[in-house]
């Protein structure tokens, strides 16, 4: 089948926002939001009927169809004297690529320095996963080489995911993985792998292999970056659904319950890439919902230079 090519994504202008959890705060850094994936494509396992009618139930926007509305964002969580950077996004101009979509000139980092972040000033990056849209700004070109766009940084992937990507490795995983590799900074860690005593790794296979969700408990809260465990609300209505883009899909949806299962009604937020508004996870009937974050939660715009100021948090 195939698709016309979809509305341009909208790239955001406003300030980031910080959420707070305990001494943490955790800050979306949203690359762009719009029509993405074709949603048929996306879900093949569902009829047309059921899919509008799912894509009706969660309020998705009209420009939808045929195309899924979805961000591309990563995260940033800063304090206790971290800076810590989770997923990429698209990217920037990298050889044979000079956007990472058309027409989409991607202006994260922009978004990034107006949250504070200096690249020279993160000590972590992890990608939940390898595909082309969470590593896309792990590096960038300086002169005529790739290199990590965060000097100082060490690179996160797990074990089983590295050993899936480079296999037979697509062009994104050259240009933007394996030069970290080449730098020294690209550490293959266990699915489990925790980072301090707040920030640990949570396994989550089957969308890809060694996939991963990011916990963050601090002060009795909790906040978790769900990767790609969720493309578009109607998996919370029918978390079965696995998508095209799944190594395993229905690993992918037991992983997915399982998951959900495990943090709904316990006062957790949750945010995930391709979801434009995070929040608490709760039960609906045989399904779940996310109820958006309250302002009481917030802290506000991240002013310039806070991430730094962040490391002297208690």
């Amino acid at each position: 089948m195939t698709h016309p090519s979809p509305p341009p994504l909208t790239i955001p202008v406003g300030e980031p926002q910080a959420i707070r959890v305990g001494r943490r705060r955790v800050v979306a850094l949203v690359e762009a939001v719009g029509p993405a994936l074709p949603a048929r494509a996306t879900y093949p396992g569902l009829d047309a009927d059921s899919l509008t009618a799912l894509l009706a139930a969660t309020g998705s926007p009209a420009t939808s169809t045929p195309y899924l509305h979805m961000a591309s964002q990563g995260f940033a969580i800063l304090g206790a004297g971290r800076i810590i950077i989770v997923d990429t996004g698209l990217g920037g101009p990298k050889p044979g690529r000079p956007r990472p979509r058309p027409g989409l000139d991607s202006r994260w980092l922009h978004t990034a320095a107006q949250a504070g972040i200096d690249p020279a000033d993160v000590d972590t990056v992890i990608n939940t996963h390898l595909h082309h849209d969470h590593v896309g700004w792990n590096t960038t070109m300086t002169g005529t080489r790739l290199r990590p766009t965060f000097p100082a940084a060490q690179y996160l992937n797990t074990a089983p995911e590295y050993v899936h990507a480079t296999a037979r490795p697509q062009r994104h995983v050259h240009d933007s993985v394996l030069p970290l590799d080449a730098a020294g900074q690209l550490h293959r860690c266990p699915p489990g792998y925790r980072l301090d005593d707040e920030v640990r790794l949570v396994p989550a296979p089957g969308h890809t292999p060694g996939h991963t969700l990011v916990e963050i408990t601090s002060h009795d809260e909790r906040l978790v970056l769900a990767g790609d465990l969720i493309h578009h609300p109607l998996q919370l209505r029918r978390p079965d659904l696995g998508t095209s883009l799944c190594t395993d899909a229905d690993q992918a949806g037991q992983t997915r319950r399982a998951i959900l299962d495990r943090y709904a009604d316990t006062n957790t937020l949750m945010l995930a890439s391709h979801l434009p508004t995070g929040g608490h996870l709760h039960r609906d009937g045989t399904g779940y919902r996310i109820q958006p974050v309250p302002a009481r939660t917030r802290k506000g715009p991240v002013v310039s230079g806070e991430a730094r100021r962040s490391t002297n948090d208690d």
